[in-house]
């Protein structure tokens, strides 16, 4: 069996995961609607395997598992390792 890397499993993932929650909420950075409940990395860890476990390094993302119940979008799976300035906004006249 594979091992999961360092920033998908363990305590000091989930750790800074639930930090990252109390800091930001839920409302995703990429679309603006709340119910965000994926961790995104500010620098994909897929350009950055090396990057420190760190919560102000991530922010709330809807993902593949629970879509954006507003727009639908998976936000941080349509994202994808692009830089954060070319992800995917919808309106904010919701």
């Amino acid at each position: 069996m594979a091992r999961r890397g360092k920033h998908r499993a363990g305590r000091p993932y989930r750790r800074a995961r639930a930090q990252m929650f109390a800091i930001y909420g839920d409302t995703c950075h990429i679309c603006g609607h709340h119910g965000a409940g994926e961790a995104d990395h500010l620098v994909p860890v897929s350009l950055d395997c090396e990057q420190p476990i760190d919560p102000h390094a991530m922010r709330p993302a809807h993902g593949a598992n629970a879509r954006c119940p507003v727009c639908g979008r998976a936000c941080n799976t349509e994202r994808g390792n692009r830089p954060v300035t070319y992800a995917v906004r919808t309106s904010q006249a919701w």
